[in-house]
């Protein structure tokens, strides 16, 4: 492998006039630096970004936390934070949360980067202060709703959207409606079960008990939503529809419905949140809340950069909206019990 004595050997040149080009500091005539330039290609020479970094005080590397790598919503934020890194001569490493969380998180944070990401920092706030973690090194979040303390965060309002959700499955006469989400929702403010309360409340209808529909925290997968719903299911069928936290949710819950003998949307409607890509191709197709993925994930990383460069939006937050998109798997449905009288 070759080394800057190679390069500055055959380029004609001192080691520290090599060091200069590669860091793009001081004075080097441009015949000089085209010969060292020709040099490193000609050499494939690759520097030492370690020890660059240590030297520049820089490695141009992020690190990005997400609370579960099997999530496709999380992949298309990640593709928007690699495209625009990439694009501003940034890398990345990418962690999936771990079970011992403050040694895991003691981990990345000891790491060599320049700034972090959090895609799930109300996890990270209950062993760590996120606030204290900004003033240390620049750090950006993605969040369900506006948070409160100073921290440069992306926020989707998803009370909201679940409210969107709900009302829209009342506007088309559903009355009995299951919730189906994560178990920490019931606590977060702002929180989708919130936006599921509100709605039903305001039109009237009661919540009962078995109406929630909960799964463990950062366990909304396709599976857990086709076992929870397989067995509400097989104890009652005395609703027609679903609201999901999430897409995935949604999907599982679908496939419990069609194994269970009920016809989506004929018998029961079914809604989730994120519009990830399964959502378009399943059968029904999904009803679902679009997040602009990509987007939220191309402006963490400028957040990164604001505060690197120590620009003025360093301390910022940036809704991003969200809209149903109407597909397969809602429909009309009366309710047959207000018909009847009964």
């Amino acid at each position: 492998m070759a080394t800057r004595m190679d390069v500055a050997k055959l380029a004609g040149v001192s080691p520290s006039t090599v060091s200069r080009v590669i860091n793009d500091s001081g004075y080097v005539a441009a015949e000089v630096r085209e010969r060292v330039l020709k040099a490193i290609r000609d050499l494939d020479y690759i520097p030492n970004r370690m020890a660059r970094s240590l030297k520049m005080k820089e490695c141009r590397q992020f690190a990005c936390v997400i609370p579960s790598i099997s999530n496709p919503f999380y992949h298309e934020i990640v593709m928007g934070i690699e495209e625009t890194a990439l694009q501003n001569g940034y890398t990345f490493s990418l962690y999936n949360m771990g079970s011992e969380k403050r040694e895991y998180f003691k981990l990345v944070l000891e790491g060599f980067y320049d700034g972090l990401i959090f895609l799930s920092p109300f996890e990270v706030a209950q062993v760590l202060s996120l606030e204290e973690i900004s003033r240390k090194i620049p750090t950006a979040l993605y969040c369900d709703h506006r948070i409160s303390y100073v921290v440069p965060h992306v926020y989707v309002n998803l009370k909201l959207a679940m409210k969107r959700n709900v009302e829209a499955l009342i506007q088309q006469g559903h009355r009995r409606i299951i919730y189906l989400g994560q178990e920490w929702d019931l606590q977060l403010e702002g929180s989708r079960y919130q936006g599921y309360i509100e709605s039903m409340a305001d039109a009237g209808l009661e919540v009962l008990p078995d109406m929630t529909q909960l799964v463990p925290n950062l366990l909304d997968t396709l599976m857990v939503g086709y076992e929870r719903t397989k067995s509400l299911a097989a104890v009652t069928r005395d609703f027609t529809a679903i609201v999901a936290s999430n897409d995935l949710l949604a999907v599982g819950a679908i496939r419990a419905l069609v194994e269970s003998g009920m016809r989506v949307p004929s018998d029961v409607s079914v809604t989730g949140i994120d519009d990830v890509e399964i959502a378009r191709l399943m059968t029904p197709t999904l009803t679902t809340t679009r997040i602009p993925k990509r987007e939220i994930g191309n402006t963490l990383v400028m957040m990164l950069l604001d505060q690197i460069r120590n620009e003025h939006t360093a301390n910022s937050s940036i809704e991003f909206s969200t809209e149903i998109i109407f597909r397969e798997s809602t429909s009309y449905h009366p309710d047959k019990r207000e018909d009847t009288g009964v």
